[in-house]
């Protein structure tokens, strides 16, 4: 009996768009001058295997290719070359079958019906899904106790709020309790509170099992909260794929020790640190690598009367900086420019 298959393929997909490059010496005395065209490419041989179940982090700057992917991964677009499967279905030539199958919010647009309330959108999105009666209203006031959408979801959409439009859409993608979830930016325009109950269900959703959910977001602690596998995109290619410890060990370096002495130390040597500054009984220790904190504390305290130790741990943030340092642009932009003074 074969296995079954992975919740998401992706198999080296490539996606280019077209775009004009203006012409030099264009101007309004020869308004009708041929453009450029050239194609930009937004994923580039992107490979990845999602199992059901996981809970990933889809990391990346603007423009790196995430939604791209995201559209490619639930059918919206399709790739010049590679493959991407939901279940082993084509998400492109399988829509109807993958549609009952996966949830899917884009953060800024929507897919309720404008002018309608959005109550009348759930109730359309129960019909297009046969979701019986008695499932769907039990589904709604399960959403509704989370989200808190009853007092507003006989507004049409079009007056709603964006962190009320979000909300409604949230609910939307969860109606028919798909299996498989696509969440581009799902918190943007919420207020901490709602925030913090957007992260609780989808936490509960992960813990079951039987939910696979691809997050893109910006917000880092919405990362740490809940991804536990990352994958990083940057100019359309894939730089990071393992599990969150994996990529904060990636920039060990830039962890720091705050050490507070009781009198100023004088010069330091450690076997476990370097000094990074010193000002009177303060000090800034950068750890060797592979010197875990206890190490570092231990020879610290055998040989000095230290007040505190803070150690400032890598955030994924601080590691995603690192990694975009990296590409040849940012570099160069970074560079000093100019001739001698």
């Amino acid at each position: 009996m074969s296995a079954p298959p992975p919740a998401i393929r992706v198999d080296r997909v490539t996606k280019t768009f077209r775009s004009w490059e203006s012409t030099e010496g264009r101007s309004w005395k020869r308004p009708f001058q041929r453009r450029r065209a050239r194609r930009t490419a937004a994923l580039s041989e992107v490979g990845m295997t999602v199992e059901t179940g996981e809970f990933i982090g889809l990391l990346g700057q603007n423009g790196a290719g995430k939604s791209t992917l995201i559209k490619v991964m639930t059918g919206l677009l399709l790739p010049e070359s590679g493959t991407a499967r939901l279940y082993g279905l084509d998400p492109y030539a399988d829509r109807e079958r993958n549609a009952h199958t996966m949830g899917v919010t884009f953060g800024q647009r929507t897919q309720l019906w404008w002018d309608l309330p959005a109550h009348d959108s759930f109730t359309i999105l129960r019909d297009i899904y046969g979701l019986p009666e008695a499932e769907f209203r039990a589904t709604l006031t399960e959403l509704n106790d989370v989200l808190a959408l009853s007092s507003f979801w006989d507004t049409p959409v079009r007056f709603l709020s964006l962190g009320q439009r979000v909300r409604c859409d949230l609910a939307a993608a969860l109606l028919h309790r798909p299996p498989l979830l696509f969440l581009d930016e799902p918190t943007i325009g919420l207020d901490v509170l709602v925030k913090d109950q957007v992260r609780t269900l989808l936490g509960d959703l992960a813990r079951t099992g039987d939910h696979t959910i691809v997050l893109t977001t910006h917000d880092m602690a919405e990362v740490e909260a809940l991804c536990r596998r990352l994958v990083v995109i940057d100019a359309g290619r894939v730089v990071f794929d393992g599990e969150r410890g994996e990529l904060a060990g990636a920039a060990h370096h830039r962890r720091t020790v705050v050490v507070e002495f009781e009198t100023p130390p004088g010069p330091l040597s450690l076997r476990t640190a370097e000094v990074v500054s010193a000002d009177g009984t303060t000090v800034h220790l950068r750890p060797h690598p592979g010197a875990e904190q206890r190490q570092v504390t231990d020879e610290l305290l055998s040989a000095h009367s230290v007040r505190s130790v803070v150690f400032d741990g890598t955030k994924v943030e601080d590691v995603l900086r690192t990694l975009y340092a990296r590409r040849p642009e940012t570099a160069a932009a970074a560079a000093p420019t100019g001739g001698p003074a």
